[in-house]
């Protein structure tokens, strides 16, 4: 073999072990970030859970949901490997805009933020459970996250 044979093999050979180097690199980062979404999925659910057994008039009117009717109210997600981790709960009437008093129709949505390998995963980008305006990217008023569940619920007289 001559010395460029010799030079261009171990070019290659170098190339190949960094882009395979590279390639799991990416492959644990994507493996914390759904570990931790699986995670604050499970703590939103339970938090959907525990709303949903609430009744409809503590929903609509009570005084421990007064923020989650306005722009959200914080509950922490307890689980140490998504420290700072946190769900953002709202309630909204359906339709919109109808008064909490007469509504027969609640959505209620919880979503979840945290951080993950220095980057904030979800809309909330201050994760403390409530939105602000600068924070709502597309304008729906809903807190938005990759990890986010919601329901509809109905008065039941």
């Amino acid at each position: 073999m001559t010395l460029v044979e010799v030079l261009v093999g171990t070019a290659v050979l170098v190339t190949g072990g960094g882009a395979l180097l590279l390639g799991m690199h990416y492959a644990l980062v994507q493996s914390d970030y759904l570990n931790h979404a699986q995670i604050a999925i499970q703590a939103a659910q339970g938090e959907l859970e525990r709303l949903t057994s609430e009744t409809f008039s503590t929903l609509a009117t009570g005084a421990a949901y007064v923020g989650a009717r306005q722009n959200g109210q914080s509950v922490a997600i307890n689980n140490a490997e998504l420290p700072g981790g946190m769900l953002g709960v709202q309630i909204q009437t359906f339709p919109a805009g109808t008064p909490f008093a007469t509504a027969t129709l609640l959505d209620l949505s919880v979503a979840a933020c945290w951080t993950s390998r220095g980057r904030r995963i979800g809309e909330d980008q201050s994760c403390n459970g409530v939105l602000e305006a600068a924070e709502d990217v597309n304008g729906n008023g809903w807190i938005d996250s990759p990890a986010m569940v919601s329901t509809r619920v109905a008065r039941k007289d």
